[in-house]
């Protein structure tokens, strides 16, 4: 019987790259779920090591044709498309040792970017390469008949090979996994971003390829589908068909308009080398301590913080501004920066990938202007099934960074088009950033550090960032005032000195808030008052002294004020430093028998007030009788308690 097969006519181009592709992808559906289970990826590179990577590579391929060829003399893919492999010789099947060379032979015809295997289009004997090296042929199963010497193509076209086939064969096998093959290869580029120029240039010349085939796929499944009909066969089945092939045409329409057109000016660049998302600005302090990280992670940046890296032998912080940008990127930062142990502050907006980066620090710090974004990926090929990989992937990511599964679960439910930001005490409760100070005291650099260390530090404070962002300068003149008071008489004395740098901007504020602002201050004064008279003296008496030892409740309450009062909008006419005539007769007709004028303004008076001796009690009695004035009265004098005469 094998030996029938030595006078049949050779197979075709057309048939045999058909039934490659379809050997190819049944191989790729064994091989990917193994490497979803155990590495998180859907392919391995050829160059990886690993031993499942390997298996997959190499092993599964070889036992899988050679296997098929020496016991069938056909693969799967080749059945379906009607075709043998046989000896040249004998017209048998080739032996184990005949099918190993021809295997081995495929590497040689696929290394010339796959010429050896064109070769059989332009070969006498229809033979490429591998069957030259291996002595073999591929030929039909069956000799074609008159009708068929058009060729496989032509015959489709025309709807000449039956439902079944037309169907099965061309649309299923061959024409949805073309498709899915190249919406996953985008999603691996969103997902990994590894050899960005070389999947660009796969992706351009693969969807027009791929939008022919599936024309010719469609229109041929269609007029076959057509002639099943007329020729008496079910039309359930006839028009199931032709709807399933009407929704394919949708979702690959759906893909090509919306997915792959208008990211094609950014494939083009990616295939130039260049990445269309931009790169990373970085830039080493001067000290090389720090390191800035500003906009988005593109094409090479891991490799370039690297360089960097190396040459910061005392790096310690990595600062981050940044949306986010390719995954494979940030996760070789991640590598990077573990390696090193250095921490990580967010100083501005760090989203998306940007997160993982942020999460790598040995110690987290995130700024009062800074912020962490979240949401879940997108393959970029309006795939929900490639979508979801996508997704899955980082999520997996983000739980081996140890972020919290109520995190990863809001993360998944995040559209990639918003954005979700935790709120920063509830990143401090997990453990995610340093707990932020929530006094007006600061974290001292080392002894011997410059001014702008001291900078840093008060810019890592709400406190003082907020109010800095009210009145400009005020952190650079604490910061060299600090620096020289602790150089002169130490630590407590520099933390007394930022103090008195900010008695004029907080005098500012008290005397010209709105009247609700300014009354809860007051409340936050009284209740401390009342907690201990002792020190209630001292603050009344100016010098700032006080404030260093109130309690920290008191202090927190009062840094939250100064939060609020620094954010919120300026008064459209700001009173005057000291009361008017007018004013002072309204209090004093007001308020009789009491002495309300600058009652409270030695709270964050610089110095000590000369000769303030007020009495606690007395001052919280004045201040109950206060509290109990008519509404225009009561802002009145509630502003000249700050106001000294």
């Amino acid at each position: 019987m094998w030996k029938a097969f030595i006078k049949r006519r050779p197979a075709g181009f057309a048939p045999r790259a058909l039934a490659l592709a379809i050997d190819a992808l049944l191989l790729t559906a064994l091989a990917a779920p193994l490497l979803w289970l155990a590495h998180g990826e859907a392919l391995a590179r050829w160059s990886d090591t690993r031993p499942l990577s390997l298996l997959c590579n190499w092993g599964l391929p070889a036992v899988y044709f050679v296997g098929f060829w020496s016991w069938q003399g056909t693969t799967p893919g080749k059945a379906a498309a009607g075709l043998r492999v046989v000896d040249a010789d004998t017209g048998e099947r080739p032996g184990p040792l005949r099918s190993l060379l021809r295997g081995l032979g495929y590497i040689v015809s696929a290394l010339p970017l796959g010429l050896g295997f064109l070769w059989a289009k332009f070969d006498g004997g229809g033979r490429a390469w591998h069957d030259r090296l291996a002595g073999t042929r591929v030929v039909y199963h069956r000799e074609p008949a008159a009708d068929e010497v058009d060729g496989y193509l032509i015959r489709h076209w025309r709807g000449e090979q039956g439902l079944a086939r037309s169907f099965w064969v061309n649309n299923v096998l061959l024409s949805l996994p073309l498709t899915w093959g190249l919406s996953a290869l985008m999603t691996w580029i969103v997902m990994k971003g590894d050899s960005l120029q070389a999947l660009a240039i796969a992706v351009l010349l693969g969807w027009p390829l791929a939008l022919a085939c599936n024309t010719w796929c469609v229109i041929g499944g269609w007029r076959a589908a057509g002639r099943y009909l007329q020729e008496g066969g079910s039309r359930l089945w006839g028009r199931l068909a032709r709807l399933s092939m009407g929704l394919g045409v949708l979702q690959i329409l759906a893909t090509a308009l919306l997915g792959f057109l208008p990211s094609a000016g950014e494939y083009f660049k990616m295939a130039r080398g260049i990445d269309p998302i931009g790169q990373a600005r970085m830039a080493l302090s001067a000290d090389g301590r720090s390191l800035q990280l500003e906009g988005p992670i593109g094409m090479g940046d891991a490799a370039r913080l690297g360089t960097l890296v190396a040459t910061a032998p005392g790096l310690r912080t990595v600062e981050l501004d940044s949306p986010g940008g390719r995954l494979a990127e940030a996760e070789r930062m991640v590598d990077l920066l573990k390696a090193r142990g250095v921490a990580t502050r967010a100083t501005g907006p760090c989203e998306s990938a940007c997160t993982l980066v942020f999460l790598a620090g040995s110690k987290r710090e995130l700024r009062p202007e800074g912020r962490l974004g979240f949401h879940r990926a997108s393959s970029g090929s309006y795939n929900p099934v490639f979508d979801e990989m996508a997704t899955q992937h980082l999520l997996k990511v983000y739980r081996g960074m140890g972020l919290p599964e109520d995190y990863i679960e809001r993360t998944a439910h995040t559209s990639p088009r918003s954005m979700w930001y935790p709120e920063p005490d509830d990143l401090a409760a997990r453990a995610l950033i340093e707990p932020p100070s929530r006094t007006l005291a600061v974290v001292l650099p080392p002894a011997d550090a410059a001014v702008a260390d001291y900078v840093d530090a008060l810019r890592g404070n709400p406190a003082w960032y907020h109010l800095d962002q009210r009145e400009p300068g005020t952190i650079e003149a604490a910061a060299e005032r600090m620096r020289a008071a602790r150089g002169a008489s130490g630590d407590e004395a520099a933390q007394l000195e930022g103090l008195r740098v900010l008695s004029g901007p907080v005098q500012s504020l008290l005397v010209g808030s709105a009247p609700a602002l300014r009354r809860r201050y007051i409340e936050v004064l009284k209740v401390q008052m009342r907690a201990d008279p002792e020190r209630c003296q001292v603050l009344l008496g100016g010098g700032l002294a006080g404030h260093r030892s109130l309690d920290p409740a008191t202090l927190a309450a009062e840094a939250a004020w100064l939060i609020e009062a620094a954010d919120a909008q300026p008064p459209r006419r700001t009173p005057k430093a000291a009361p008017t005539a007018v004013e002072m007769e309204v209090v004093r007709r007001t308020v009789r028998g009491v002495a309300v004028q600058g009652l409270l303004a030695g709270v964050w008076a610089e110095q000590p007030v000369p000769g303030r001796a007020v009495s606690c009690d007395n001052a919280l009695a004045a201040l109950g009788r206060v509290a109990q004035l008519p509404a225009a009265q009561r802002e009145l004098v509630e502003r000249v308690l700050f106001q000294p005469g």
